[in-house]
């Protein structure tokens, strides 16, 4: 990394800086590991340094290893960094629930990380009753997708909807079948009251084919007896409170208890 005189330093470079100012064996972790991961947005200046270290870093946060097995560091955008299933077990430890929930999801996405994976990762580290792998198995836990990847970014914030509001858990991608025959699959569902819920993403509806398909779909689980509710990416990152609302009172006239 490289830069003019007089330029400001990039993200980068700063972070880079200070990994060269923690010595030997230092590795971006915590919040600047998952940024690097592009599991969260912003960066927190965030190392840790071998254990017999003890470096004063103006302006950022310095932890000591304490655990014998590590495990094997990662290079990302040319900067040493925890492995992203450590930065997860160490990620729960300095963020919120719904932090660490959206970037387990982001992490999934990416195929980063498995399920099986965190979990194996985080009950280790947990033997030491330290809180970070401890959060990491409560949000795995609580998790509305279950131990199945996501499709999308979108669908795991759709999910985190779910579980923050305290609906019921709904079946991700679930299979419409009517007679024996297959109808749709639609993004969630609760089977036992017939209630499908679609949630459209940037790019649903690109083009007339597409919504023609659409159409014919939800018309086809219509006439087979269920319930349809569509949420678009503003409904769910903008007003999820009203798409609370509307599932909550759609099971209530459902009669779902």
């Amino acid at each position: 990394m490289f830069a003019t005189p007089g330029s400001k330093p990039t993200d980068l470079q700063r972070l880079m800086a200070l990994l060269l100012a923690g010595g030997d064996g230092a590795l971006a972790s915590h919040r600047a590991a998952a940024w690097l991961w592009n599991l969260v947005d912003d960066l927190i200046l965030e190392i840790t340094v071998p254990r017999t270290r003890r470096p004063r870093l103006e302006g950022a946060r310095v932890y000591r290893l304490e655990d014998d097995h590590p495990g094997r560091p990662s290079i990302r955008h040319g900067i040493p960094v925890t492995n992203p299933l450590r930065t997860l077990c160490e990620l729960g430890s300095v963020v919120s629930v719904d932090v660490l929930n959206l970037a387990v999801e982001r992490a999934l996405a990416a195929r980063l990380v498995s399920v099986s994976g965190l979990r194996r990762e985080a009950t280790r580290a947990a033997g030491r009753g330290r809180r970070g792998p401890r959060s990491l198995i409560d949000v795995l836990d609580a998790r509305a997708l279950r131990d199945r990847p996501p499709d999308s970014v979108f669908e795991s914030r759709v999910a985190a909807l779910f579980r923050r509001h305290g609906l019921p858990r709904a079946l991700y991608q679930y299979t419409v079948r009517h007679n024996g025959r297959f109808l749709a699959r639609v993004d969630f569902a609760y089977p036992e009251w017939r209630l499908a819920m679609e949630f459209d993403g940037h790019d649903a509806h690109r083009t007339p084919g597409q919504l023609q398909r659409d159409l014919t779909r939800q018309n086809l689980l219509v006439t087979a007896g269920w319930t349809v509710l569509r949420f678009t990416w503003a409904d769910v990152v903008e007003r999820p409170e009203m798409v609370a609302a509307t599932i909550r009172a759609q099971l209530a006239n459902l009669g779902a208890a």
